[in-house]
């Protein structure tokens, strides 16, 4: 599920060019568990869009997408960009549930999680989850998404696993939603943190 494309397409994606440098930063430390390469690491006057995905995964045939994006001097809310996704995203699938937005305030700035679970893509012989995090910084409103193809179900929330597969699987989850959590942060100048001194080591997209 191209989760990126779908939401560029809600805001407008505007052409990609060289982006100047802006006082603050979207962050993405390393994602756990193995290697992950850019798929799409592109700026432009508008925003940034970085796509990746594990070594051995390929765009025609993804499985596991992490989607980072900025849309610059956007007037979007955190939790109203993702209730704009969770309405844009429920077009593309048969049966979907959803959970949140709920909004927390990091480091100053209002930030917002919600997770839209699809029991079954139209199209397509496979559903997914996708986990938000948005955060309004100073400069931009920053959406970070993490995907997972999912098994068809009846219940898009918990698709039906072996055993054995369903507890590695919760805890992959588990593990995104801890990601997105400590992970995924912006750093600025107004609002120093000890974790945005170490030398901008995993900045994305400038």
């Amino acid at each position: 599920m191209r989760t990126g494309r779908a939401i560029a397409a809600v805001v407008g994606w505007l052409a990609m060019a060289t982006a100047a440098t802006a006082a603050e930063r979207l962050v993405l430390e390393p994602y756990p568990g193995g290697s992950w390469y850019d798929v799409v690491n592109q700026s432009g006057p508008g925003g940034l869009v970085r796509e990746q995905m594990p070594q051995g995964q390929t765009p025609e045939d993804p499985r596991d997408v992490l989607t980072a994006q900025s849309m610059k001097g956007s007037r979007a809310s955190p939790a109203s960009f993702i209730t704009g996704a969770f309405s844009q995203l429920g077009q593309s699938c048969e049966t979907a549930e959803t959970v949140g937005p709920t909004t927390e305030v990091e480091a100053g700035r209002p930030v917002s999680y919600g997770r839209f679970y699809c029991g079954k893509l139209k199209d397509k012989p496979y559903g997914a989850h996708v986990f938000f995090k948005a955060i309004k910084g100073s400069d931009a409103l920053y959406v970070i998404d993490r995907d997972f193809r999912t098994p068809v179900s009846a219940h898009p929330s918990a698709p039906a696993l072996p055993e054995d597969q369903a507890v590695l699987f919760l805890q992959t989850e588990g593990a995104a939603r801890k990601y997105l959590t400590d992970k995924v942060y912006v750093c600025d100048p107004v609002f120093p943190e000890a974790r945005c001194s170490a030398g901008e080591a995993v900045p994305t997209g400038r």
